[in-house]
């Protein structure tokens, strides 16, 4: 990958930062000046879609299926043109059936196909959709646009530099995926016991016990009624127990947070809120070392020990074990409002859970350094997605 470098003027159209053997202005142009094709694609029905087949069905948000005819063959920037898909950026390689939903764009030979792709990311086009009840972006409307060109060889420049950091994008977010389907393939494993440590003598743990959640868990029922605790926590599917304001973006919670229930590192919390995936509620253990408070609406409860909460957050982190687990004790009310109390989610069925203090140890161990390298991989993508944010903004003019 090579370095641009920046470099200082006051010349106009020029970006901030520019490879060292360029020079001279960006020339402004409109979109269709430098298109040989921009067109939407062709109408194609649901039936004639498979799940596999000859040639790739792409529509504005990418891969849709397969079938049996192609539309197009070569390099094309998709741009997604309707609803939520508006401005959607993909691309196509060699023969392929680009859909009504999609504009297929290539360039002539005076720009380079994949710097127009990361040109028209970086531009947002979903700022130009039509306001309507379907917004959509219109054809015309977009060749119109006016927008700033470097010479051909500048813009294969930037486009390999920009397409590299975009690779690495892709493998760290593969990454990711992969630690992530590890993780929940394990998890599987190991609460259906295919899977059984053994202790550091090479001996086989006891057997695992059936237990309701009121034989681990208590309920705490402290309030912040003297105002000592400031830090409002949320509860997220993916994130956990987060403070509210970097989840969120600012303060949800009341001006008088007096009544509010402190939660310890440990505790266990059921949000009693739905989300997707999770029509009745999440439930996951404060895992920061620090205390808060959450709203009334959610129930907390202190664990027998760090680990079996720690152990409950994993069990519960499918869907499928808490629909199972909440989906007898629920009764939906208006607004979607959870109506159960406490005593009767702590009564649910029996889940069977480790003895051993020692194995409960040894999984939660496990399973926690998992979470380390996904956390670090997370972290690692997330500076990978800000790098190029600040390289396009000063790439590009």
């Amino acid at each position: 990958m090579e370095a641009a470098v920046e470099i200082t003027t006051e010349v106009k159209n020029v970006p901030a930062l520019r490879f060292p053997e360029f020079n001279g202005e960006w020339k402004e142009v409109r979109l269709e000046d430098i298109c040989d094709t921009f067109k939407s694609g062709e109408s194609i029905t649901s039936k004639d879609i498979a799940d596999s087949g000859e040639y790739p069905v792409y529509g504005g948000n990418g891969l849709r299926g397969y079938t049996t005819k192609y539309t197009h063959d070569g390099f094309y920037t998709l741009i997604g043109r309707q609803g939520a898909l508006c401005g959607n950026i993909n691309r196509v390689y060699g023969k392929s059936y680009i859909s009504e939903h999609a504009i297929a764009v290539s360039t002539n030979n005076s720009s380079d196909t994949e710097w127009l792709a990361q040109k028209l990311d970086y531009m947002n086009l979903n700022r130009l959709s039509e306001s309507s009840a379907q917004p959509g972006l219109a054809v015309n409307k977009l060749l119109r646009l006016k927008l700033k060109v470097p010479v051909l060889h500048e813009q294969q420049k930037i486009a390999s530099f920009l397409s590299a950091v975009d690779e690495k994008i892709k493998q760290l977010s593969k990454k990711k995926e992969l630690l992530k389907k590890y993780k929940k393939g394990v998890m599987q494993q190991l609460f259906s016991q295919q899977i059984r440590f053994k202790d550091d003598r090479g001996n086989a743990f006891p057997e695992w016990e059936e237990k309701k959640l009121v034989e681990v868990l208590s309920e705490h029922k402290g309030r912040n009624t003297d105002l000592a605790i400031e830090e409002v926590f949320s509860v997220a599917k993916e994130k956990g127990v987060v403070n509210q304001i970097e989840h969120l973006g600012r303060s949800y919670a009341s001006n008088d947070i007096s009544n509010y229930k402190v939660v310890y590192p440990d505790d266990v919390i059921y949000t009693k809120s739905p989300t997707s995936d999770f029509p009745y509620g999440i439930i996951k253990q404060n895992k920061l070392d620090r205390i808060g408070v959450v709203s009334v609406l959610y129930a907390v409860f202190k664990p027998v020990n760090r680990n079996i909460g720690l152990l409950l957050d994993y069990y519960f982190s499918s869907w499928v074990n808490t629909y199972n687990y909440l989906n007898p004790l629920v009764q939906k009310g208006a607004k979607n409002t959870m109506n159960i109390n406490n005593s009767d989610f702590l009564n649910g069925r029996r889940i069977s859970l480790p003895s051993s203090l020692e194995e409960q140890e040894k999984i939660a161990n496990f399973l926690t350094s998992i979470d380390s390298k996904i956390n670090h991989t997370s972290k690692q993508l997330e500076q990978a997605q800000q790098f190029k944010k600040g390289l396009l903004q000063q790439l590009f003019v």
